[in-house]
């Protein structure tokens, strides 16, 4: 089934996904969410089963009365709403359609923090990791500028706790954690450079994250299965999504390896797929298996568009572009919907779990550890290592039985 073909139920929850995993926050949903809740309550008092631009635009105007003041706030942000679900369902993707000024460090905190910048990455800071920096940055200099805080030698350790106690309840552990290590590395440059004249580095809360305390995320090979059926592969799009969700499952490459796969990656002469991982930087060779390599040929040869690009999987309608990895990750949950795959909460349900359901497949069919972590690209099996959590099999076989009890507890003595 297309996204065209979509209910307005369907194409909220794949579009609110697509915004999740390309860093729209839990805040700047609420908005959108609200009008979506709106359109659809409308679309079924009509009677609408299909969702279209006109279809949005008309209940702008029959619930907001749009065309009387279109370039207000409040009708430019409820216009937004509705062209992401409008984006998403022509183009599988989330449009930016400009700049926001709001994507840059506050003033007058700018000037300091993009100094701090430029040194990071003059010391060898990767892209995605400066990045991510500055996204943490921008968030602190708009907390700092909203409690009147002007400049950083007048920043104070009540602002730093405050900071990360929102930051807490707006975030998970893991986005706390990572930017209390970076205020603890900014701080700490801003006193060895004698910016600030207190090392407030010694005051930044420790945050425990463990990747070590997670069970990671996995699916039954019956569910697998269930997910695999649930793919019309009689049209190019249900043959790309198909030949992608297979290499996810069979191979466990990641998703941003699956989206930047070339025609030269595939080695048809030795049966191999032979890639550089753009998370480690370190070559993976895997065996091209059979249903892969016939699923990858089906595409290819009856579903991909006609064009000249290197990069394997493609978007079918126009721009014709390499497949990201949001929308991998937003193809991955579809299917499971598709396949009525119950998702508990916090469960993962994008590629990395396909990922982990292989590895935990592996677990079972007692294929050794190393094996595992080559299979996965792993560097080295301290990382393959969290798998075990979630291999319940053989954890059984160690589990020790509980001893009998023979006396009976009557409340305040065994009888």
């Amino acid at each position: 089934m297309g996204t065209e073909q979509w209910s307005i139920t369907e194409l909220v929850k794949v579009t609110r996904e697509e915004m999740l995993t390309t860093r729209f926050t839990p805040l700047s949903l609420a908005l959108p969410e609200r009008v979506w809740g709106n359109l659809e309550e409308y679309m079924r008092c009509k009677e609408i089963v299909e969702f279209s631009k006109e279809v949005g635009m008309a209940f702008l105007e029959e619930r907001y009365h749009f065309s009387s003041d279109p370039t207000s706030h409040s009708n430019q942000d409820r216009l937004r709403a509705i062209e992401l679900l409008a984006d998403f369902q022509r183009h599988e993707r989330i449009m930016i359609r400009r700049r926001r000024r709001s994507d840059e460090i506050a003033e007058p905190l700018r000037s300091c923090f993009q100094t701090f910048i430029d040194y990071r990455k003059a010391t060898g800071i990767s892209p995605k990791t400066l990045e991510s920096n500055l996204i943490y940055l921008k968030r602190f200099s708009e907390y700092l500028v909203a409690h009147s805080v002007g400049s950083v030698d007048e920043i104070d350790i009540v602002d730093i706790h405050g900071f990360l106690q929102f930051t807490a309840a707006t975030y998970r552990t893991p986005t706390v954690y990572c930017t209390s290590c970076l205020l603890r590395v900014l701080f700490q440059y801003l006193y060895d450079k004698q910016i600030i004249v207190r090392n407030l580095s010694l005051q930044v809360p420790a945050v425990k994250c463990s990747k070590k305390s997670k069970v990671p995320s996995a699916y039954t090979q019956e569910e697998v299965h269930r997910l695999l059926a649930s793919v019309d592969r009689g049209n190019p799009k249900g043959k790309r999504d198909y030949a992608m969700l297979l290499i996810a499952i069979r191979l466990g490459i990641r998703a941003s390896d699956i989206c930047r796969l070339t025609f030269d990656n595939f080695k048809w002469e030795s049966n191999i797929i032979e890639l550089q991982q753009e998370k480690t930087d370190k070559p993976l060779v895997l065996p091209l298996l059979n249903d892969v390599g016939e699923a990858v040929i089906d595409y290819i040869k009856y579903g991909r568009p006609a064009v000249d690009i290197q990069v394997v999987f493609l978007r079918l309608s126009a721009p014709i572009e390499p497949i990201q990895a949001p929308t991998l990750h937003s193809i991955v949950t579809h299917y499971m919907n598709q396949a009525k795959i119950q998702i508990p909460e916090g469960k993962k349900h994008g590629p990395h779990a396909l990922r982990h359901s292989l590895a935990s497949a592996l677990l079972h069919n007692d294929t050794p550890m190393p094996v595992i972590s080559e299979i996965l690209g792993h560097t080295d099996t301290e990382s393959t290592s969290v798998y075990l959590k979630i291999d319940t099999l053989h954890l059984r076989d160690y589990a020790l039985d509980v001893p009998a009890i023979d006396s009976v507890w009557w409340g305040g003595a065994f009888a």
